[in-house]
């Protein structure tokens, strides 16, 4: 092992971990879910503006008052939101 090795064994070792694998997935899934928050903070926007969830949103996109273009650039938005959601929840349950 390299120096640097050795020291970072050690070093995760003193932080209450026992391997660099165990401190490698700890930080992975601290990471994951503060994505999945800031996820719930944008999607929550978009419930907020139009006062519905997305399924309600995609059954009253016609008559919700604002624009077209605006519904669809924040449809697409919500969509892909949900989406890059539901990615980062498959990879923390993969990773329990």
């Amino acid at each position: 092992m390299t120096d640097k090795s050795l020291a970072l064994n050690e070093a995760v070792q003193q932080m209450g971990f026992s391997s660099i694998e165990d401190f490698a997935l700890e930080k992975t899934k601290e990471a994951l879910l503060k994505d999945v928050g800031e996820s719930i903070k944008k999607t929550t926007y978009f419930q907020s503006k139009y006062g519905v969830d997305y399924i309600d949103f995609c059954k009253q996109f016609h008559s919700l008052p604002q624009s077209t273009f605006e519904k669809e650039e924040d449809g697409s938005e919500w969509n892909a939101e949900l989406k890059h959601r539901e990615l980062l929840l498959q990879k923390l349950s993969r990773l329990e």
